[in-house]
């Protein structure tokens, strides 16, 4: 009860940065997804930080270095820290890590693959959400993840219930997911263990070249979520609100997933929710470089350089307005502040 209470509180402060943004205008990075590491003990080849996973050129953050960038960005506004990787659960000294974020009031939710769960559990208890990637049943899951990963992630899953943990169950969409019977046991998997789950779309870009058989095509998305919808009206528990799934249906520009300033005179305002990613919202990678979003890696200046106020400021010149992928719209509904994307949030992550 006393990790509810303080998780409510946590999430009252990001609600206010984001109701400040919406008065006043600013742009205030209010969540920040924080990379801790750059390595990581799985290979999934459509990660976004694959650039950075054992880099020998890249320097691995020091917990100074890492301490040092939860004080900027806090100063600059944020009130809610994603923390990502690689594996952040690989640190050593990531518990002394989330110790310091905890320490600071912030909202705070960790992003694992679930292997050191168990090895981490105290530590995770501090934590106001925990997201653990899935990628399906045992056959979808290892072809994505590793072989012999899937194991490993639902002994992670189930430790971290058994612990009173938060947990939600996050799989990425792919003709390999998408089948039926991966559907069918995380809608299972979930509802029997009383966690929550949702997919979101892969945004790196060029993953069409690493397997061309990867993507689904602009039918099959539609008619995945068609029975994504469905499920969630059956009682399954997916946290992807309807406003987003439905946004996806009817998104304006037919077999274009971007839209960019040059064609909103050709768009009517109300067919698009405004990004908030690089609004609002930022990532911080491993070696200090500050990007808006996953599809937008590599557009942006290194804290370590200027500082991250001055890297914030850069990315208000993106000239993109809005993007065709769940995940994106979802936060961007939720920072967004509309009402029925903040009642879904409030009955899912509370």
């Amino acid at each position: 009860m006393k990790g509810r209470i303080k998780t409510i509180i946590n999430a009252r402060k990001a609600a206010l940065k984001l109701l400040e943004c919406k008065l006043t205008g600013r742009r205030i990075p209010v969540r920040v997804s924080l990379l801790i590491t750059k390595y990581c003990n799985l290979r999934c080849f459509y990660c976004y930080a694959k650039d950075t996973l054992d880099n020998k050129d890249i320097k691995e953050p020091s917990l100074d270095d890492l301490k040092n960038i939860v004080d900027q960005i806090y100063d600059c506004g944020c009130r809610w820290i994603n923390i990502l990787g690689g594996e952040p659960l690989i640190r050593n000294d990531a518990g002394e890590f989330i110790d310091y974020a905890h320490n600071k009031g912030m909202l705070l939710e960790i992003t694992t693959n679930g292997f050191f769960i168990r090895q981490k559990i105290e530590a995770l208890k501090k934590v106001d959400h925990l997201c653990v990637s899935l990628d399906g049943d045992k056959e979808a899951n290892d072809k994505s993840r590793g072989k012999d990963s899937f194991e490993k992630i639902i002994d992670g899953i189930k430790f971290a219930v058994e612990n009173g943990l938060r947990v939600r169950v996050h799989a990425t969409l792919c003709k390999r997911t998408m089948a039926e019977k991966s559907l069918s046991f995380l809608s299972d998997f979930c509802k029997s263990y009383n966690i929550k789950f949702n997919y979101s779309e892969n945004g790196l870009p060029g993953i069409e070249e690493l397997d061309p058989d990867f993507l689904l095509t602009e039918e099959e998305t539609l008619n995945f979520y068609k029975q994504y919808r469905k499920l969630k009206k059956q009682g399954y528990p997916i946290v992807s609100s309807d406003v987003a799934v439905d946004y996806v249906a009817q998104w304006p520009l037919k077999n274009i997933t971007t839209i960019y300033r040059k064609d909103l005179p050709e768009i009517k305002s109300d067919t698009y929710y405004p990004c908030m990613l690089g609004r609002n919202q930022c990532f911080i990678s491993s070696n200090g470089d500050v990007y808006p979003c996953t599809k937008k890696w590599g557009y942006g200046k290194n804290i370590y350089e200027v500082g991250f106020k001055e890297a914030w400021e850069y990315l208000a010149g993106l000239d993109c307005v809005a993007c065709k992928e769940l995940g994106t719209i979802e936060q961007s509904v939720i920072l967004g502040l509309n009402p029925k994307a903040i009642l879904n949030a409030i009955l899912n992550f509370s």
